[in-house]
């Protein structure tokens, strides 16, 4: 993931991927978990993209 990670929040939060690739969280869901450049991939699950992010969990998402 690029650049800084501080939190799941509600449909407003963008995700961005180095190579350009933006993901928009599609539920309200407030986490914080501060982390730089973390680990993160998307994965469709059951007909639904899920992003998981290292040491903060996953939240259902869809392309922004």
């Amino acid at each position: 993931m690029a650049g800084e990670f501080a939190w799941f929040n509600d449909q407003n939060t963008i995700f961005e991927f180095y190579g350009g690739g933006k993901w928009r969280q599609r539920a309200y869901h407030y986490q914080y978990h501060y982390a730089y450049m973390p680990q993160a991939k998307v994965v469709l699950e059951d007909g639904r993209y899920v992003l998981y992010v290292a040491g903060a969990g996953r939240i259902e998402v869809e392309r922004a």
